[in-house]
C-alpha cells in the first residue's frame, strides 16, 4: 500500500514507522520488553506493560542512534 506523498515531514515520519516496525518485531526488543514487563510488575507499577514498551523502544532507539548516529529529530 503506497500512500500520496505530500511533503518531506511525510517522508520523515514514514521512516520513522519503518524504524519502529523493525524494532518492535526484533528478538531484542522482544527480550527486553518481557524482562522489564516482569521487573516492573514485581516493583508494582500500575501500568508495567505501557512503561515496558516504552522503556524498551526507547531503549532501542537510543541504542540505534548511538550505533549508527541517526537523527530523531521531527520538524
Amino acid at each position: 500500500m503506497r500512500y500520496p506523498y505530500v511533503d518531506e515531514r511525510d517522508t520523515r515520519l514514514m521512516e520513522w514507522c519503518r524504524e519502529v516496525a523493525r524494532i518492535c518485531i526484533s528478538d531484542e526488543f522482544k527480550q527486553l520488553n518481557r524482562d522489564l514487563v516482569k521487573f516492573y510488575r514485581k516493583s508494582g507499577k500500575d501500568d508495567a506493560l505501557m512503561l515496558a514498551f516504552q522503556d524498551s523502544l526507547f531503549s532501542m532507539f537510543t541504542e540505534l542512534d548511538d550505533d549508527r548516529q541517526v537523527s530523531l529529530e521531527y520538524n
